[in-house]
């Protein structure tokens, strides 16, 4: 056991010194074994067995819980550090099931401890029985590949400490076993026989299949493995498609890119983009993402449901912003032509203006250049937001145009047009910042000019 404990470690990169090592402890044989088997292949490191209580079971379940936990500790020559949670409130909002939370929140506390200590390692006593249960139960929920092979060797809890799981080689009744042969006893969770609980449920399943296939785990926690091998690949090929789909200097995505790919992998790549915008994947069902990349594929627009986030379909780009997108103050600033270079700045951005003769080297090719003079002839000179029903004349043109159509063929998505710069001079519209002059505000050959910087405040 040690040996095979000491080669999994080494597999998973992990090289324990005199740091400290926080082992996450419930009581029972598998975390006991975590413990035990911890300190034999770190005979140096500082051992925190860390018990985490959620409050949920009876204070009698809980005290036999720790007196197991001490009695590990002593074993292992570990400190003991007890977590205690918050109870989920009675009929409150938090989403997912009780075991969901409690999940959750088991995890937090972990990481918080390890932080607390200064250790990077939160090591788990899962084993090859809890590997083959959660695949099971993602196959019952009808997940996909990550799903079924979710249970990771090693995964971060945040960007300072990590969570390993050294020992999914070997199974329950080995783990039993070898803390049996230590000469300790262990506490039994009495839930596990609650058989409505769904995890209690497969255990008991898997137990019937056992007996009726011998090996059934064993073959089940190899095709967990192989499928994560499989997810690896398919998460770095989704990783490439995502970053080749990108607008140039934009988190958007270009939905002509995506069009061109399997619809399978332009959902793993909606799923990534939801997820690397800040948003997490709580309640973005399948439904809701095959939704989203069946609308790329069919060339549709619309905004889409992501969880706490929403998709947006719209000039030709993928945008994922807030479920309820702020939405930010008109912007209403004068500018003083008579006092240049100037900076305004605004919730939207920031904008630098400076008086040049036209053909003058430029800092960025992005810069506009307006008539000095003709914007001085109208008098008045703000920077503001669009209203509804507004036109336009882009450069190049005579006649006005829809300042929405405009911007919908400049390819600014639908959720973001009201939130563009407008530099407007005598009522009219000279520039929308970032994009175009007007044509009645086109800078002329050998006439001033008022050059405009732009830089949006997501940039």
């Amino acid at each position: 056991m040690v040996a095979r404990f000491a080669h999994a470690c080494d597999l998973l990169g992990l090289r324990f010194g005199m740091e400290p090592i926080v082992v996450a402890c419930s009581g029972g044989a598998d975390s006991a074994a975590a413990l035990l088997l911890t300190r034999a292949v770190a005979p140096d490191a500082k051992l925190l067995a860390c018990y985490v209580d959620h409050r949920l079971r009876p204070r009698a379940s809980i005290a036999r819980d720790l007196e197991a936990v001490r009695a590990h500790a002593r074993a292992a020559q570990a400190e003991v550090v007890v977590c205690r949670i918050t109870p989920k409130p009675r009929g409150g909002k938090s989403p997912g099931s009780l075991e969901e939370w409690a999940r959750t929140r088991r995890y937090r506390a972990l990481e918080e401890t390890a932080r607390q200590h200064e250790a990077r390692i939160v090591v788990t006593g899962h084993q090859r029985d809890d590997l083959v249960e959660t695949s099971l139960l993602a196959l019952v929920r009808g997940s996909g590949i990550d799903g079924i092979a979710a249970m990771r060797p090693k995964r971060a809890l945040s960007h300072a400490v990590a969570l390993a799981r050294p020992l999914l080689w070997a199974t329950k009744a080995q783990c039993t076993a070898y803390v049996l042969s230590r000469g300790l006893v262990f506490s039994q969770d009495e839930t596990n026989d609650d058989v409505r609980i769904p995890r209690n449920a497969v255990r008991a399943l898997l137990s019937q299949l056992e007996r009726s296939i011998p090996q059934a785990s064993r073959n089940i926690a190899r095709s967990a493995a192989l499928l994560a091998d499989d997810r690896g690949l398919l998460a770095g090929m989704s990783a490439m498609a995502l970053q080749r789909a990108r607008a140039s200097g934009s988190s958007d995505l270009l939905a002509s890119a995506l069009r061109r790919l399997p619809v399978s992998l332009v959902r793993r790549i909606v799923r990534s983009a939801v997820a690397s915008s800040g948003f997490g994947l709580r309640d973005f069902s399948f439904v809701h993402c095959d939704a989203i990349a069946r609308a790329v594929k069919a060339g549709r627009g619309g905004r889409f449901h992501a969880g706490s986030a929403t998709v947006v379909l719209s000039s030709g780009k993928l945008v994922v912003e807030p479920a309820e997108p702020s939405v930010p103050s008109p912007v209403a600033a004068a500018i003083d032509l008579r006092r240049l270079p100037a900076v305004v700045r605004t919730p939207l951005g920031i904008a630098r203006f400076s008086a040049a003769r036209r053909g003058t080297s430029r800092e960025n090719s992005s810069d506009l250049e307006l008539d000095l003079d003709g914007l001085r002839a109208e008098g008045d000179i703000s920077l503001r937001t669009p209203r509804p029903g507004e036109e336009c004349v882009p450069s190049g043109r005579r006649r006005p145009a829809s300042l929405a159509r405009f911007l919908a063929k400049a390819g600014v998505p639908v959720n973001r047009r009201s939130r563009v710069a407008l530099l407007c001079a005598g009522g009219r519209i000279a520039a929308v910042l970032g994009l175009r002059a007007m044509e009645p505000f086109r800078a002329a050959p050998g006439k001033p000019v008022l050059r405009v910087a732009w830089q949006p405040a997501d940039s």
